[in-house]
Order: C-alpha cells, then sequence, then structure tokens
C-alpha cells in the first residue's frame, strides 16, 4: 500500500512539473510572439543598437531635433512603459578622439539627448522620471559610432500605444488607452470598460486624496500622509501635467467626465452597473478612510 502510494505521489509531482513547464512555455512563447509583433517588451525587457553616432545635448536644438528623430525612427515598439524603469546606456566610440581630442562631451550631456529621444508618444518611455536608475558608459568602438540602450522594468508595466491622458480628482493626469494588452494579443476594448476603467481610476485618485487629507487632520506630516494614502493608490501611475511632452491627447477631467455623461444617459443599463461597482467600492473606501486615517 505505501509503495502504490509512493507511486501515486510520484506521478502527481511529475505531472505537477509537467504542468509548470508547459505553463512556462507557453508563457514564453507568448511573449516572445509579442515582442516580435512590437506589443510588449520581453518580460519587462527591452534593447536596441542604434547604429549611428551619439549626440550630446549642447549640439543645438536643430541638431538635437535631428537625433531624436532618427532615434524614434528606429523604434517600432507599440507600447510604452508605464513605471519606473532602469536604463543602461552604452556608447561605441573612438577612444583616440573621445582622450585625446574635443570632439566628444561629457556622458551626462549624451544621456539626456538620448533620454530626450526615448520618450514621448513614438518612444518608448513617457517622462524621463520613470528613469529609476541610470547607467552611461563607454567603451572603444571600431567603425563608426554608435550606442545601445537597454532598459527594464516590470514585466507588466507597460500600456499599449495609442495613449490619452485624463486628469484625476488628485491633480494629475493618467495615461489610458483603448488598446489593452490581453493574453499575447492587442484588444481593443468596449465603451463600458473604457469608462468602468475611467470610473475606477477616479474613485481610486480621489480615495488617495481624501486618505490623505483625513490624516493630515489628524496631525500626521505630509510625508506621513503621502505614506498612507499610497495603502489606497490606484497601480497606475499619474503624471504632473508639466513632465507629459509631446502631441499626446489631453482629457480635462470635465471633459471626459461630459462624455461620460452623454455615454451614460445612451446606455443607460451598463452605466447603472458601473455606479453598482462604484457604490460598493465607496462603501469600503469610507471604512478604509477612517482606519487608515486613525492610524496616523
Amino acid at each position: 500500500m505505501d509503495n502504490e502510494r509512493a507511486k501515486a505521489a510520484k506521478a502527481a509531482s511529475q505531472d505537477a512539473l509537467q504542468t509548470q513547464a508547459s505553463t512556462f512555455e507557453h508563457q514564453l512563447e507568448m511573449e516572445r510572439n509579442g515582442v516580435i509583433a512590437g506589443i510588449n517588451p520581453m518580460f519587462g525587457e527591452w534593447r536596441h543598437h542604434f547604429r549611428f553616432a551619439p549626440v550630446p545635448y549642447g549640439n543645438g536644438a536643430i541638431r538635437r531635433g535631428e537625433f531624436r528623430d532618427a532615434i524614434q525612427a528606429e523604434l517600432t515598439n507599440r507600447w510604452l512603459y508605464a513605471n519606473e524603469i532602469s536604463l543602461e546606456i552604452t556608447l561605441h566610440v573612438d577612444v583616440q578622439n573621445t582622450l585625446e581630442t574635443d570632439q566628444t562631451a561629457d556622458l551626462d550631456n549624451y544621456a539626456k539627448a538620448i533620454l530626450d529621444g526615448l520618450k514621448g508618444p513614438n518612444g518608448i518611455i513617457i517622462d524621463d522620471t520613470q528613469v529609476q536608475s541610470l547607467t552611461i558608459s563607454w567603451i572603444d568602438g571600431y567603425g563608426a559610432p554608435s550606442f545601445t540602450v537597454a532598459a527594464k522594468s516590470s514585466p507588466d508595466d507597460f500600456v499599449l500605444k495609442p495613449q490619452e491622458f485624463y486628469e484625476m480628482p488628485d491633480g494629475l493626469w493618467y495615461p489610458y488607452g483603448r488598446v489593452l494588452w490581453t493574453d499575447g494579443n492587442a484588444e481593443s476594448i468596449s465603451d463600458f470598460n473604457h469608462y468602468a476603467g475611467l470610473s475606477i481610476i477616479e474613485l481610486m485618485s480621489s480615495t488617495q486624496r481624501r486618505v490623505r487629507v483625513e490624516a493630515r487632520k489628524t496631525g500626521a506630516t505630509r510625508l506621513r500622509a503621502y505614506q498612507i494614502g499610497r495603502y489606497v493608490a490606484t497601480s497606475a501611475r499619474g503624471f504632473h501635467r508639466s513632465r507629459i511632452e509631446g502631441d499626446f491627447p489631453m482629457q480635462p477631467r470635465r471633459e471626459w467626465q461630459s462624455e461620460r455623461a452623454k455615454w451614460g444617459k445612451s446606455n443607460a443599463d451598463e452605466f447603472q452597473i458601473i455606479e453598482k461597482l462604484l457604490h460598493k467600492m465607496r462603501e469600503s473606501h469610507d471604512q478604509l478612510i477612517a482606519a487608515l486615517a486613525s492610524e496616523s
């Protein structure tokens, strides 16, 4: 009997391992296909070798603009990193020029110009404040100068283009698009899901603001109130208006709320479902706000 149980346990363990291996292989294949289609970085990682010379930031606005255009002309990604990233830049340069002439600039000047080319609607990031760590170095290259950029983020911290920015109650602007990455595919969402998602972000933003206000009333410091508010923050990152450059469409709060109201009148049943969901969330948030504020 014991031998039979041991055999059964071993068989079950082997089945579990095979299932895990199969699941991983499926996920790996899905990620690879997504990279080929340009709809996701590989488990949050991205790398590209730009086969033209890096340009320092101090080379003038026209030259910087041409350099930015050259970078973005090579970017085929249909996604943007939406949260913090680590960035590594490697310059492939002529070491003799670097050490013996004035033909090269300081590394920080190259970094700034490259970052400008990586951000915006046609880049890989929204703003350079997302760069949590930055490493830049040069190595002796042979032939024409070039540079390599490697980025790393959490696997799910990206959004699909095109993105619009919606103003929320906390005064920040949140990226939100109508195309989502779903099981390796780029899928357009319905109006219902669009407005439901916006409404949830709006509620979470409002709740976070209320938590901070209530915490301050009980004597919490500005920093402590901010930390407490993070407990109820949405996973989406909001951006200050001044940090959003380029041609991203911007949706002021009153305008998108008005559009939502119009849609709600024409789709009363669906809008009622959203309202019921938000009502339940508000009730739980009220309890959470009281609890968090009292702990401050």
